[in-house]
């Protein structure tokens, strides 16, 4: 401990910071792209195409809205899906455009997507999509519960370096309104400050939603004390279910042919409960061809801050409603609230955008907070060494992995989005092939770190982010043009957004490059950058 609370605050957030910044980066990253989830997947399949959800908008005879796809989903799965327990339909949204249905024949797991002509669709790229994103958050690409343990780790760490860099900048409104120009340690530290403050509240939310996700998983002495399967027996007692459907006779009709699902009286009953309009997310329908099937229409989450949205059960052949699921206990309930926050499945476009922007600069936070610990080492080293340029190898590890952190994680993003675009459609798990590009990128990016001065390797990474991302912008545009096209023909601002945002980072990390570019050459000609005024008469007697 240091001689005063302070200093031993400042020393635990400083070390904190350290030990899991280039994980917290890692996982802040990732979890800022999973707000657009949907959108990623939209755009890394290419022969997706908007879906219309307006009533008005007319498709041969009916209204291309919920009640069409549901009609034309049934008749696919009453055609094709005679030998099964459960059919599942998934309507589309405004965010990702996917009308798909899916069910299993013993092992055999069966998924068919439909276009807004209910036409099945052939060939659907091989890709994992914005869900890549959202899985490595917190699972960290290992297998089992080893990567949710280590990320709430991290997440522990960061509410508690969120705590002491409180208490270390108690000058909140002077801290907010300080941005030093000039000295880039000067500046650094005060943007730190200034987006420590501005994210405060976001990452407090993140950080304590993420350890609620997976309290029993890190807690699970209680639940193992009290049921049989510990965190698995909790879940079958807190999270309420409906009764196991006992065996029954096939319904038929007096003409001896199978009946047809009820759905337009479903629909018709819908309408007093769920006001707003396409209000289904997904339909269930357990033991199809029974007399006592069952029709579980779930809502969307658009309304709700739970990540569990409501749901109404039916007689599938009558459209009798049934008792539903009971209610959650409070803190099942809670949890799932912070669950819906953490994953912010409710967001309107304008709440995702500024989300997306706290995690950006929440990502910012870490990666200054890395930045300003090295710069102020080698000042310090360089000081205490007479400006020789030998560091130590703890400053060195930190510079290279800072490096490897930051850039490494912009590059790899960029060759994963790369991959999905170049490799050939008929690959054998292309999926895998992508995942294996966005891994590849970051060992590489971690070689050249290490390989190169530090100096040298955060100008020449930040070239190939600022190439990769301009390339993306072009390959967004030309393959396939046929869909570039047909996105500026129906107006499609989900795709076109990805052009102009990757247009926008190359264009950023131009600029950071240009600027790396001139702190290169100075350093190239003598000038030893993040010095106190005290150390200029060495310097210049050096340059004599």
């Amino acid at each position: 401990m240091k001689t005063t609370f302070r200093k031993s605050m400042i020393w635990l957030h400083t070390y904190l910071g350290i030990i899991t910044g280039w994980l917290l980066f890692v996982i802040f990253v990732t979890g800022t792209l999973s707000y657009f989830t949907p959108e990623i997947s939209y755009w890394m399949m290419p022969e997706r195409q908007v879906i219309a959800g307006d009533s008005q908008q007319q498709n041969q005879v009916y209204a291309q809205g919920q009640r069409y796809q549901l009609e034309k989903s049934i008749d696919y799965l009453e055609a094709h899906a005679t030998n099964t327990n459960s059919w599942r339909i998934y309507l589309p949204t405004p965010r990702d455009h996917h009308w798909y249905v899916q069910w299993s024949e013993g092992k055999t797991r069966h998924l068919v997507s439909f276009n807004k002509d209910a036409i099945p669709i052939e060939t659907a790229t091989d890709t994992k999509g914005g869900i890549f994103f959202r899985t490595f958050h917190y699972t960290l690409q290992l297998r089992g519960y080893g990567g949710r343990y280590i990320a709430g780790v991290a997440a522990m760490a960061m509410l508690l370096a969120l705590f002491t860099g409180i208490y270390t900048h108690r000058r909140f409104f002077k801290d907010f309104f300080t941005l030093r120009k000039g000295k880039l340690t000067k500046w650094t530290t005060d943007f730190h400050a200034l987006i420590g403050i501005v994210t405060l509240p976001f990452c407090l939310m993140i950080c304590i939603s993420a350890i609620m996700i997976y309290a029993i998983m890190y807690m699970p002495f209680s639940a193992n004390m009290h049921f049989e399967k510990g965190e698995r027996g909790v879940n079958k007692v807190i999270i309420p279910s409906l009764p196991t459907l006992s065996s029954s006779v096939e319904a038929l009709n007096t003409d001896g042919e199978s009946k047809s699902v009820a759905y337009p009286a479903i629909l018709t009953n819908l309408k007093k409960h769920w006001k707003e309009p396409n209000a289904i997310k997904r339909i269930t329908v357990e033991a199809p061809f029974k007399e006592n099937s069952r029709f579980i229409v779930e809502r969307t989450k658009s309304l709700s801050v739970s990540n569990r949205s409501e749901r109404l059960v039916y007689e599938s052949y009558t459209a009798a409603p049934l008792e539903g699921y009971a209610d959650e206990s409070a803190p099942a309930t809670f949890r799932r609230i912070m669950y819906g926050l953490h994953q912010a499945n409710f967001a309107t476009i304008g709440l995702r955008w500024l989300l997306f922007g706290l995690g950006a600069l929440g990502s910012a936070l870490i990666a200054t907070g890395l930045i300003i610990w090295v710069n102020k080492r080698r000042t310090a080293y360089l000081t205490a060494n007479s400006l020789r340029d030998d560091s130590s190898l703890s400053l060195r590890i930190m510079e290279k992995g800072n490096i490897a952190a930051i850039m490494g994680i912009a590059i790899a993003t960029s060759v994963f989005f790369l991959a999905n675009r170049l490799l050939p459609a008929d690959m054998i798990n292309r999926a895998s092939m992508e995942v294996n590009a966005f891994f590849i990128a970051w060992i590489c990016s971690v070689g050249h770190a290490i390989i190169r001065p530090s100096h040298n390797a955060w100008y020449e990474q930040t070239c190939v982010a600022a190439l990769s991302y301009i390339a993306l912008a072009v390959v967004s545009v030309s393959i396939p043009v046929e869909r570039a096209l047909d996105a500026v023909a129906t107006w499609d601002i989900t795709y076109l957004s990805f052009i102009v945002v990757f247009a926008l980072c190359g264009v950023g990390f131009m600029a950071l490059a240009r600027g790396l570019k001139v702190r290169l050459v100075r350093t190239s000609n003598g000038y030893v950058p993040h010095t106190k005024s005290a150390d200029v008469p060495n310097i210049k007697a050096r340059k004599r």
